[in-house]
């Protein structure tokens, strides 16, 4: 797949995730809302996926996620070249203007996150450990394999957390310690983000942003993934002290300054998102019943299945060639096409008249079923046989090998018919050539 065609697939994949978010947010759990967007940025970073009837691109009928993109970035092109006076086929790297802009693009995002992120770090240098006697005893009964540590700054307005190996929480100077009940919301909500390595899941956020920043539904999925997760860790906060703290902890999130300090895209900030979302969704948490969950693994899976698979090729509709002809995925009865510049012939042996040279490895479809080029000679009409440009062969095997011969020879980036001037001679290249088994 191309970078274009991942991300269509995965644009609309964010399209019907946000859809079902909208309707669905405050009514199950927020961890299905996590692994939807999971499936939408694997469907954004890998180049491939699997095949399935179950797709909407089956029931759509498209061939490819979606979308037929002739040139995306990292197009490697073959282009004819006249080389003393002979039309050669060299295959030549061409640097799309489109792989510039994108790769200029991509860097020039990766170097706004990575700079917001250094000069956040930097004040971060200028924080203090807390040492009282609440947090000591709060980080003796959260101890892990990292190592958590507590600290203060007077440059941040809010609670956030940053580091992957050694997990800081970063509280503003403002805070009042003696507040415990307050306090303990707000450590256990930043906990959450380092339990669950929300740091790591930032920065794939972040690299799939840079990778498709040409795509406005991208930078939708980056909004709403920030505040899912924020969501999440609410979630996980109020299960953990019970539906009749909702209140104490929405009046924690109200106390917490709403200004952001600066553009940290790598920490885990405790008021970075919309408040009244999250002020109403803390209060319509619920414990979760087995038919919400039955029906968010349903519609996990459904969702997946639908948008983050491809088409079955036996399932692909018609595309349209011209008015009279169309292009459908082969028969497993047909023959398979030889030479992509033979000519069909129908059923009464009469030439259908078309150009193969667009047809690859496809049946066409008139009035009646039309089989791939070669044909046995004493199976077409007498009327049917072209006058000119015509090549015969003893045996199918040698008509077989000649094929070999000429593919052979563009693979090497020679003249598709160099060593056969003789059998050539008298024939139009640029035209159609029939081939014929006595």
């Amino acid at each position: 797949m191309s970078l274009l065609q991942m991300s269509f697939a995965g644009g609309v994949m964010i399209l019907a995730i946000t859809v079902i978010r909208t309707l669905a947010i405050n009514r199950l759990p927020k961890k299905t809302f996590l692994a939807l967007w999971g499936t939408a940025v694997v469907r954004l970073l890998l180049p491939f996926s699997f095949p399935s009837a179950f797709s909407v691109y089956s029931l759509l009928g498209s061939h490819v996620s979606g979308i037929d993109v002739a040139e995306s970035p990292l197009t490697v092109a073959l282009m004819p070249v006249e080389v003393a006076g002979q039309k050669t086929t060299m295959s030549t790297n061409i640097i799309s203007v489109w792989v510039v802009i994108w790769a200029a693009g991509a860097l020039i995002c990766a170097l706004v996150f990575g700079v917001a992120y250094w000069k956040c770090r930097q004040e971060f240098q200028t924080s203090f450990p807390v040492e009282n006697a609440f947090i000591r005893s709060w980080l003796n009964k959260h101890q892990q394999k990292r190592p958590i540590s507590v600290r203060q700054s007077s440059r941040f307005s809010a609670p956030l957390t940053y580091g992957v190996f050694h997990p800081v929480i970063l509280m503003p100077i403002s805070t009042e310690w003696a507040n415990t009940k307050s306090l303990l919301h707000v450590l256990e909500h930043e906990y959450v983000h380092i339990r669950r390595f929300d740091s790591i899941t930032k920065l794939v956020l972040i690299a799939t942003v840079c990778v498709h920043w040409f795509n406005p539904l991208v930078w939708v999925m980056y909004i709403l993934v920030n505040r899912d997760i924020e969501l999440s860790c609410d979630e996980a906060v109020v299960h953990l002290f019970g539906e009749n703290t909702r209140a104490a902890y929405a009046r924690t999130l109200i106390s917490m300054e709403e200004t952001r300090s600066g553009f940290a895209p790598l920490c885990s900030n405790f008021s970075k998102n919309a408040i009244e979302e999250r002020i109403t969704a803390i209060m319509k948490i619920k414990k979760a019943s087995i038919f919400s969950l039955v029906l968010a693994l349903a519609l996990v899976c459904g969702v997946t299945t639908a948008f983050a698979t491809s088409a079955n090729a036996q399932q692909a509709d018609p595309m349209e060639q011209n008015d009279n002809i169309n292009i459908v995925g082969k028969p497993a009865s047909a023959p398979q096409i030889a030479d992509t510049f033979g000519t069909f012939f129908k059923d009464d042996g009469k030439s259908a008249g078309f150009d193969t040279s667009e047809a690859l490895m496809a049946s066409p479809v008139q009035s009646g079923d039309i089989y791939g080029a070669p044909v046995d000679k004493t199976g077409v009409a007498a009327n049917g046989l072209p006058e000119s440009n015509v090549i015969y062969f003893d045996t199918e095997a040698q008509r077989d090998e000649h094929f070999r011969a000429l593919d052979a020879n563009m693979e090497k980036g020679l003249d598709r018919y160099a060593g056969f001037e003789t059998m050539y001679a008298g024939i139009d290249t640029s035209a159609p050539i029939t081939y014929i088994v006595k």
